[in-house]
């Protein structure tokens, strides 16, 4: 797919054009007062490459994916622009609906928090298929933190953080549209529009289509090769500035349906008499409705002080068909944040804030006989976090937030990192602190009841997990270029888990407490190098 960033292209051009053009540079030569003169310089070129992929300036361990980066990545949608990333692997957790889940330091993705313009989103029932929620044209840029991330964004990161921004209402003028078809019969349209409606106010329009219209069995084995996907998806975005005060509000629609399983037709010899209603089938139907808001009055420009509450809601609902098994969920989901933030001194800034979630999931299975399950959530917490900075060769975070579960209770996140930078050449990072998420069994693993196994939930704990991360990176000058070597390591320990387990009885699947130790040891060494222009090798174990 090639879709353009406009909203990054004229700045762009403005900038490069001003510093590469054949322009003549003029200067005073002291001499006498009566008799200055203009002497002609020579000109002076300066050309510079944009970076795809950079590091996190912070203490946090990271990277920054631009636009630059996932043209590379011809990406249709997020679950896609990992493709040229090695810190991220992106997989398929079942394959007949198309679910995919982000592996992060070789966990699953359900211990990977996902934000979008550093608001939680894309929780419980929506989490399976979240990676195709986010077009791929929709994104200015990605942020992947790995380890536990800030206090300040809750206490789900357990093993990493992904932070998605999407194109600004505030960018270029403008329409874009762009097309997308390929030889497995899959369509995809995309368009974003903004509009300045005066100096305080703009706005954006997002669009996108995508549909699978043909059903392919090219193995002949009578079960669809893919799951075929038609998905519509608009999104409105406003900004509104005056002063020190500054307002972002928007929303989103998004209806999608996953058809997968048997087909009939002539190639299936063994299906070709069959009943279409006896057919073995797989269907998901998805209707999504998101809102979101933002305020920010800034107080103290000169010591970046500022007040800002955040808030986003969602309605997820879901009928997913097994066969005779059938899933419903109703999920309606709450998030408020105030925050407060300023720089003491050049040296020292200090974040606290507090914040509300509320989930509520509604579900109904019906296997044997219809069985309704509720589950219900309310979280409360409240937030410190104190940042050293030393001129960028030093610094230090620590945060610690108490949260207050109606169904777990109270808990504490404490979470340090520090980033030592003493040259531009070498830095290191380390990183501790805890993370908790709240399982919801069977909204995040429904795909489990297309086996034919019985499908068993035991009662389930809270997860928690210990994160230690360490990561050291050189810049070595190599052939006018820059090789920039990684090395990291990171060790995961759980305290509490929730394990599916396949192997205990063959007769059936059961999401239950993991009784004993889990961990996980990563070790990651990676090395970057622009050959030349247009050409960068990457190379990571």
């Amino acid at each position: 797919m090639l879709f353009y960033p406009r909203g990054l292209v004229k700045p762009f051009i403005l900038a490069v054009g001003a510093l590469m053009s054949a322009s003549t540079v003029f200067a005073q030569v002291p001499q006498t007062p009566d008799s200055l003169q203009a002497e002609e310089l020579e000109e002076v070129v300066f050309t510079a490459r944009r970076m795809g992929v950079t590091r996190l300036s912070g203490a946090l361990n990271g990277q920054s994916i631009s636009r630059d980066e996932l043209f590379k990545a011809a990406c249709c949608n997020l679950g896609e622009s990992f493709v040229t990333n090695p810190s991220v692997d992106v997989s398929y957790s079942d394959a007949a609906t198309g679910a995919k889940q982000i592996k992060l330091l070789g966990l699953s993705g359900t211990y990977v928090q996902m934000l979008t313009e550093n608001l939680p989103n894309f929780r419980i029932a929506s989490l399976p298929f979240a990676l195709g929620y986010v077009p791929g044209p929709w994104m200015k840029s990605i942020q992947v933190s790995k380890g536990n991330s800030s206090v300040k964004n809750g206490y789900e990161a357990m093993t990493g953080q992904i932070n998605i921004e999407y194109l600004k209402p505030d960018d270029e003028q403008g329409v874009t549209v762009n097309l997308y078809a390929n030889s497995k019969s899959k369509l995809e349209a995309n368009a974003d529009a903004n509009l300045h409606l005066s100096e305080n106010l703009s706005g954006e329009i997002l669009a996108h289509y995508e549909d699978d219209y043909a059903h392919h069995d090219d193995n002949h084995d009578g079960f669809l090769d893919q799951p075929n996907i038609s998905q519509k998806h608009l999104m409105s975005r406003w900004k509104w500035t005056s002063g020190n005060y500054m307002l972002h509000i928007g929303g989103s629609l998004l209806k999608e349906d996953r058809e997968s399983g048997q087909v009939k037709g002539h190639h299936a010899s063994h299906t070709s008499n069959v009943a279409e209603n006896e057919l073995y089938q797989i269907g998901v139907e998805t209707d999504r409705y998101e809102a979101y808001m933002k305020h920010a009055v800034i107080l103290d420009a000169e010591h970046a002080s500022n007040i800002a509450l955040m808030a986003n809601a969602s309605l997820h609902q879901m009928d997913a068909g097994y066969g005779h098994k059938l899933y419903h969920a109703n999920q309606k989901t709450a998030y408020a944040q105030l925050m407060f933030e300023t720089d003491l001194t050049a040296l020292h800034n200090i974040s606290v804030g507090t914040n509300i979630s509320h989930d509520y999931l509604d579900q109904r299975i019906t296997l044997t006989n219809v069985q309704n399950k509720l589950e219900k959530e309310t979280v409360i917490g409240a937030y410190a976090q104190y940042t050293l900075n030393l001129n960028e060769m030093v610094i230090w975070m620590v945060g610690l937030r108490g949260d207050h579960s109606s169904e777990y209770g109270n808990f504490l996140t404490p979470r340090m990192h520090l980033k030592v930078m003493p040259s531009d050449v070498f830095s290191f990072r380390f990183s501790a602190g805890k993370g908790y998420r709240s399982p919801h069994a069977l909204a995040e693993n429904h795909y489990l009841l297309a086996s034919g196994r019985r499908l068993v939930v035991d009662d389930l704990n809270q997860e928690a997990a210990w994160n230690y991360g360490v990561s050291a990176s050189v810049n070595i000058p190599l052939f006018g270029e820059t090789l920039r070597l990684n090395a990291e390591y990171y060790y995961t320990d759980f305290e509490r888990q929730m394990l599916v387990d396949y192997e205990t009885n063959a007769q059936e699947i059961r999401l239950t407490n993991l009784d004993g130790d889990s961990y996980s040891h990563t070790l990651q060494v990676d090395a970057t190098h622009p050959l030349f222009r247009g050409m960068t090798i990457t190379a990571a174990y």
